[in-house]
């Protein structure tokens, strides 16, 4: 087991923290924990693990970690281009500083099942300064990148997406979101119409992502619109200890 400090939610927090890979039900995680407490002083630490196993989610729990989420990771076959030219909108990388600015506000506005958004125990603003940062990694970052959907005729930003280029024919979805005012209005399925044309034309054949299992409207989207297939469900719990 590790226990690995997340540079970017330890900086929107104030306080450090956590996430721990390749947990171990056998192992005496009290001594782990004693560990990374002397090392970090975490504030919040979190662990994903198959939905399945049952013995490291119980052992989890009795270490006193809470489920926030169950999430799901699918994959998709990208094979063939969707006919956009009907809708008046374009897509365009963000290659520009002073071009995020829109999208960071969609960022910190659009989404609200997720784990960060609807646990009771974390600041409000968390969530909302959270995904505008990771745009901005996405933007910084060599092998990501970020999109946006504009409307022709005004050139507002209504949706944007990033990925991650995980090789020369496989892609990883990260974050999309709709402008909140455009909800309900379909954009979502177009946005991905767009981001997938983008990708295939990259020369992307596979795609993953991980969504929460409460958000219904985009596992409805994914699995119903463009035939994802699920592959994993995990369960993601947490532990917030009083003092940094």
């Amino acid at each position: 087991m590790t226990a690995e400090r997340i540079e970017i939610d330890s900086q929107i927090m104030g306080k450090p923290v956590l996430a721990i890979s390749d947990f171990d039900a056998t192992a005496d995680f009290t001594a782990f924990e004693r560990a990374y407490l002397l090392e970090f002083s975490p504030f919040y630490v979190s662990c994903k693990v198959l939905l399945d196993d049952v013995a490291a989610i119980h052992a989890l729990e009795t270490a006193g970690f809470q489920l926030v989420e169950c999430q799901l990771r699918s994959v998709t076959k990208l094979r063939k281009p969707y006919d956009v030219s009907a809708f008046p909108y374009s897509f365009e990388r963000v290659l520009r500083e002073e071009d995020l600015d829109e999208i960071l506000k969609i960022a910190a506005s659009t989404f609200i099942h997720d784990r960060y958004r609807m646990d009771p125990s974390l600041p409000p603003e968390f969530a909302s300064r959270r995904y505008p940062a990771y745009v901005r990694n996405s933007f910084h970052s060599p092998d990501e990148a970020v999109y946006r959907l504009l409307e022709r005729d005004t050139g507002r930003t209504v949706a944007f997406k990033t990925h991650r280029y995980l090789g020369p024919s496989e892609a990883l979805f990260l974050l999309g979101g709709v402008h909140p005012d455009m909800k309900e209005l379909g954009l979502g399925l177009v946005n991905n119409y767009f981001e997938f044309n983008k990708l295939m034309s990259d020369g992307i054949n596979r795609a993953t992502t991980h969504i929460s299992a409460a958000n219904y409207g985009v596992f409805n989207l994914e699995f119903r619109a463009f035939g994802f297939r699920l592959v994993a469900a995990f369960a993601v719990l947490r532990k917030i200890y009083a003092a940094a």
